[in-house]
């Protein structure tokens, strides 16, 4: 049962759930009126997003999995594709469900996410950068969708994390495909790094991730707690500017690896960052 649990959870990929409930928590902290109830429903809305659409990007990921990712759980035979689709749907169900408890809005904002994200995971990544885009913009968009679940629209301050997110997670997304890009060419999936080249993409992944370390600076305009924001932000972007350099210098599978990895706690620490008053 042990291994069966923590099977699941490898399937959902839970860390990145949580982080996308603590990006919502920080968009609801970015507006006047924080209200509690609402900003929890949003953030267990958008966790369950994220597990749901991760569940759904192994179901459709088999065959690069075997090749680059042999020991996923669907893979691995730990859980079977019933059981893994099974688990898609009741927690994208559960998604809607917390997101309609908010309002109409919100709800029709997490159908609309886990649509995209659906139809990504189906279609859509064979398309490349175009891909790659989607996935950012879905993961940065928790940041206005919790000033959204309170106040009904977006707040300034949630819309610059928005945006300090998305060029972090385009870079992101870019390396990612340096490293499966073994795999993803012999399942016919065609992204960036194939269209273009490893280093070539490794620079354009470079470019973006030092776009978001820029711009993350931007912050200091909307936090009270100055020196706390910039001792966080400033481990964040050694981490990604660090990783822009081993990008755009050795663009392949290992470094790509080493580069995803460190930036993922990374993040973790901007979303604490961006949740400061």
């Amino acid at each position: 049962m042990h291994a069966r649990v923590k099977a699941f959870l490898r399937l959902s990929r839970i860390e990145h759930g949580v982080m996308s409930g603590l990006a919502v928590i920080a968009g609801a902290l970015s507006t006047q009126v924080f209200v509690a109830d609402k900003a929890v429903l949003a953030a267990l809305s958008a966790f369950f997003a994220e597990t749901s659409l991760f569940a759904f990007n192994d179901v459709f990921n088999v065959e690069e999995d075997k090749v680059n990712n042999p020991t996923r759980p669907i893979v691995a035979g730990e859980i079977s594709l019933r059981e893994a689709l099974l688990f898609a749907i009741a927690t994208g169900i559960m998604s809607v469900v917390f997101a309609s408890a908010i309002g109409p809005f919100p709800l029709a904002v997490i159908a609309l996410a886990l649509g995209l994200g659906i139809l990504y995971d189906a279609m859509l990544k064979r398309h490349g950068f175009l891909g790659n885009l989607i996935v950012a913009g879905l993961t940065a968009f928790t940041f206005p969708f919790g000033a959204i679940a309170v106040t009904a629209s977006p707040t300034e301050k949630s819309l610059l994390f928005f945006a300090v997110a998305f060029l972090a997670n385009v870079g992101r997304e870019i390396v990612k495909g340096i490293r499966d890009l073994e795999g993803d060419m012999k399942a016919g999936i065609c992204t960036l790094p194939c269209e273009v080249g490893e280093k070539p993409a490794g620079v354009i992944a470079a470019a973006f991730m030092s776009l978001a370390v820029v711009l993350s600076f931007s912050g200091l305009a909307f936090v009270s707690l100055k020196h706390l924001y910039l001792a966080l932000i400033l481990v964040t972007d050694v981490i990604f500017a660090y990783s822009a350099a081993v990008m755009a210098l050795k663009a392949d599978r290992h470094h790509a690896e080493v580069a995803r990895r460190i930036t993922l706690p990374a993040m973790l620490l901007a979303i604490v960052a961006f949740t400061l008053p």
